[in-house]
């Protein structure tokens, strides 16, 4: 099952290194899709320049996410306690990204 609930936008991945300073994973294009060996809706980023897998985590039905300023969405991944963010190039890529997470998180709570 390759369910895909967002179209594809461009983000940077960022992750947090040890000395609390932001990595820069790569460029790629996310969407939120079913991953089943994951089992369950995943946020997946493929770089831009080969398709290579930058980002896979699951979506859980908690609130993790938040949004900051008009282009950031930051979480900690809480199957491994890393720290991630979301860089989106467009401010309406970031805005109907959030709005994606928000609809997955509510349908996980059981709420449409």
């Amino acid at each position: 099952m390759a369910d895909s609930f967002a179209t594809k936008m461009r983000v940077k991945v960022y992750q947090l290194d040890g000395e609390g300073r932001w990595d820069d994973r790569g460029t790629g294009h996310v969407t939120c899709t079913y991953v089943s060996s994951r089992q369950g809706v995943c946020i997946v980023v493929k770089s831009e320049d080969d398709g290579a897998l930058l980002l896979e985590c699951k979506i859980p039905p908690a609130n993790i996410y938040t949004r900051q300023q008009d282009t950031l969405i930051v979480w900690a991944d809480p199957d491994t306690n890393q720290d991630l963010a979301l860089s989106f190039q467009e401010s309406s890529g970031c805005q109907e990204m959030w709005d994606q997470l928000l609809r997955i998180q509510n349908r996980l709570r059981g709420r449409r």
